[in-house]
């Protein structure tokens, strides 16, 4: 059966507006993903009740779908929708977030580099500048530098290698899982390099899937879990005793 058939007979006819082609092809990286093991139906329940009253029958385990698999499910169906988003401009780059459930903080950038935080504590706003709003690992990071990132999943993951080259082995994997999320909900990355992000994210055995749209990988020995909503692209961080949950991450024109 051809590609085109098969598509047809999945997903019915792909519509014809921009961005459906990116839409049915990560539904088809999922489907592969999701047959990447064999699924094999029940033992019938009188068979199976006398296969384990005799002694001289063993009952082979029947094999699950693997948790990687539907760990690639996920993240693939989100790198779909992240590359449908349209390109957005904007004078300042500005991501809000709910801290442990009250505060809130807020990150503007300007496109000439000056950026600031303000935090609400009560009734009151505490606005301070910040000279170093987009890090990797430590290793600063312009607006120019995000959008001139790799939207191949496999160079970008070699090009966030090269700039954590630094980090000791045992830490590695942690740490570029942790460079490649904060492409998703932290800084201003275009939407192809946001879905190059998740098919990254796929592909790293050092990111855990623990259900739903819940992931865990380990920062130097510190656990962090991502809830990713795959439609609205909204984050949920926890880094130990610390919840962030992204409201905004968007390029604007207002200023505050």
């Amino acid at each position: 059966m051809d590609d085109l058939r098969k598509i047809r007979e999945l997903y019915g006819e792909p519509e014809e507006r921009p961005g459906a082609r990116n839409r049915v092809r990560a539904r088809i990286e999922a489907e592969h993903a999701r047959r990447r093991r064999p699924r094999w139906t029940p033992l019938l329940a009188g068979l199976a009740v006398a296969a384990v009253a005799a002694v001289a029958f063993a009952v082979p385990r029947l094999p699950v779908e693997s948790p990687a698999d539907d760990k690639a499910s996920v993240l693939l169906a989100a790198a779909g929708v992240a590359e449908e988003a349209p390109a957005t401009k904007g004078a300042y780059w500005h991501v809000k977030r709910k801290i442990n459930g009250s505060g809130v903080r807020e990150l503007w950038v300007a496109r000439d580099g000056r950026a600031w935080t303000t935090e609400r504590r009560g009734t009151s706003t505490v606005t301070a500048p910040t000279r170093e709003p987009f890090t990797m690992d430590g290793h600063p990071m312009t607006i120019a530098e995000i959008e001139a990132l790799p939207d191949d999943p496999a160079t970008l993951r070699a090009h966030v290698n090269g700039l954590l080259r630094d980090v000791p082995e045992r830490h590695r994997g942690g740490v570029v899982a942790d460079a490649l999320s904060g492409l998703l909900w932290s800084k201003p990355a275009p939407p192809a390099v946001r879905a190059a992000a998740y098919r990254a994210l796929a592909e790293l055995p050092d990111v855990r899937y623990l259900g739903g749209s819940t992931f865990a990988y380990d920062v130097r020995g510190v656990r962090r879990e991502l809830v990713i909503d795959t439609e609205s692209q909204v984050v949920k961080a926890t880094t130990g005793a610390t919840t962030e949950v992204v409201l905004e991450a968007e390029w604007t024109d207002e200023k505050q």
